[in-house]
């Protein structure tokens, strides 16, 4: 069956004691569904056949690459490939590690022993001078969650968002598709503030090419 929306919600090697994923994917799946939450890698290639929107909502508690993690890549690069649009929230991008393709699609990595963040509290995040579709007639919000600061970022990033360390939302094209990161959605909170809920939705009508 088609699907247009795909969330990859992360367990195992692809998860980490401190998200609580399976809850902000079903958070996600309300935001910017109806979606189908696949939880196994091999499941991918056949869930992402015909679909428009790729969430990725995973993360890692290592260091090291696992054989999964090779297989995920290929399943992102043929995706992107076809013209499929890729949304990578917030731990995402500390999944995957050791895998050099994931940094050069989102566009940043969390780098062990210099990223770091601020406990969880209010922030602010202002629009940049950065024109693109994710923002049209959107502005500054405030959201409760953690701001990675630090990240190791790739040279040609143009941040839609920032916050007081650093960008936080961005858009690209990448291989051929679209790619979204949102280096927010810790927990629930995330998702209920209605700016951040707002950019996710505008991100993903972007990502599947309505604008």
């Amino acid at each position: 069956m088609q699907r247009d929306t795909v969330i990859f919600s992360g367990q195992g090697d692809h998860a980490d004691p401190w998200h609580d994923l399976p809850a902000t994917s079903a958070a996600l799946a309300d935001l910017v569904g109806p979606a189908h939450i696949v939880t196994e890698v091999d499941e991918l290639k056949t869930a992402l056949d015909g679909a428009c929107l790729f969430v990725v909502n995973a993360t890692a508690y290592r260091l090291e690459p696992v054989p999964e993690d090779a297989v995920f890549a290929a399943a992102v690069a043929t995706f992107l490939a076809g013209g499929g649009g890729l949304l990578a929230m917030h731990s995402a991008a500390v999944a995957f590690p050791g895998e050099p393709s994931w940094r050069a699609t989102i566009g940043a990595v969390w780098e062990h022993g210099r990223t770091f963040h601020p406990d969880i509290e209010p922030s602010l995040v202002r629009r940049t001078e950065v024109a693109h579709p994710i923002a049209d007639d959107l502005g500054d919000f405030e959201v409760v969650d953690e701001r990675y600061t630090d990240l190791d970022l790739v040279d040609d990033l143009q941040p839609v968002y920032a916050h007081a360390g650093g960008p936080a939302i961005w858009a690209r094209e990448v291989g051929g598709g679209r790619v979204v990161y949102d280096a927010f959605g810790h927990d629930l909170r995330s998702y209920a503030s209605p700016g951040h809920a707002a950019v996710l939705r505008s991100a993903a009508d972007w990502l599947r090419g309505a604008h």
